[in-house]
């Protein structure tokens, strides 16, 4: 539950800091751009945290690819689609398709409970 929360954070994050990087490229005033783009930074830093909370719990070949695809769709659909009514072509809507296979089949591979990482206990007795 934690992992399904932790890839909803870095799903929204990573979504709301390409929003608005590029309002910032996009705008003509600095007092547009600055905001924007600082707070856009900000979401991608947090997207940064939830993806390290992610790595505490799951090895990296399975938090790497879930974290970035969940991070293509999110700005392939929502941003581009959604919130920039940007053109969908049958080649994009394929990868889409092939982005969310991959994640779906990485994610089946995740562990169910996270091995424990603790180092073993200092043995107790004579040196030498």
């Amino acid at each position: 539950m934690r992992n399904a929360a932790l890839l909803l954070c870095y799903f929204l994050f990573a979504t709301g800091s390409n929003v608005l990087l590029k309002l910032s490229a996009d705008a003509r005033e600095t007092w547009v751009i600055l905001p924007m783009f600082a707070v856009g930074n900000l979401a991608g830093f947090a997207a940064v945290l939830a993806y390290t909370g992610l790595l505490r719990t799951l090895p990296l070949h399975v938090a790497f690819p879930l974290s970035r695809g969940l991070g293509v769709l999110g700005v392939q659909l929502l941003a581009a689609l959604v919130y920039f009514h940007e053109a969908f072509t049958a080649r994009e809507a394929v990868a889409v398709a092939l982005v969310t296979a991959g994640i779906i089949l990485v994610g089946a591979s995740a562990p169910r409970a996270p091995a424990s990482r603790e180092a073993p206990a200092a043995r107790e007795g004579p040196v030498g």
